[in-house]
């Protein structure tokens, strides 16, 4: 496939061996910042990265794949696997290389059998803002509305914000207003001993 856009293949490459082949793409032009997540498997499949790349010009897929050819000591070869529609683009890629629950049950995708093993994962570039988004895409698309209300609550949000994150129009406030402070009374229920002394404390003046 010839692309100038994001895409993903599926690595059986070893860390080191992958880490180098995708950072000299980079030193050459070719690709413009990468990311690969590993799967470590609990089943049958072979442990595995999940790899997404950028690539600075048009890319044709086929002629990368040969780089990715990887010797064993026991004379195994290692390579990848680029379906043939692997346009990719990166809030999929990095949700579901990291397996977060939300996204997958927003899917409906099975969970495999696999261990996310983060400190494999690889990100050659800056990403910073690209997962914070991500992640902030996962909040407003992948969730449900009463969910997201509860993870602002938890997280110590007023009334106002809440309308302002969740973009509320006016004639939802009162139901908005209303599912916050019963979200609010749960929390405290749920709520530690010593959580609970110091509302207390607070009430008290």
């Amino acid at each position: 496939m010839l692309t100038n856009g994001s895409f993903g293949f599926i690595s059986y490459n070893s860390y080191d061996f992958l880490k180098y082949v995708l950072q000299s793409f980079i030193d050459d032009g070719i690709l413009f910042r990468s990311a690969a997540w590993f799967h470590e498997s609990l089943g049958k499949e072979k442990d595995h990265f999940h790899v997404w790349v950028e690539p600075v010009l048009k890319v044709d897929t086929e002629s990368i794949r040969p780089k990715f050819i990887e010797i064993l000591d026991d004379g195994q070869q290692q390579s990848i696997a680029i379906r043939p529609k692997c346009k990719s683009d990166w809030n999929n890629a990095y949700l579901y290389g990291v397996h977060n629950s939300d996204y997958l049950l927003y899917k409906g995708i099975e969970r495999e059998q696999v261990n996310i093993k983060s400190d494999l994962h690889i990100y050659l570039g800056d990403f910073h803002v690209d997962i914070r988004q991500a992640e902030i895409w996962c909040f407003k698309n992948c969730l449900s509305p009463f969910k997201r209300l509860y993870s602002l609550v938890e997280s110590g949000k007023t009334l106002e914000e809440c309308y302002d994150i969740l973009r509320t129009p006016f004639y939802q406030f009162h139901s908005v207003s209303v599912a916050y402070r019963s979200i609010q009374k749960d929390i405290l229920k749920h709520a530690p001993f010593d959580l609970l002394e110091i509302n207390d404390q607070k009430k008290g003046g």
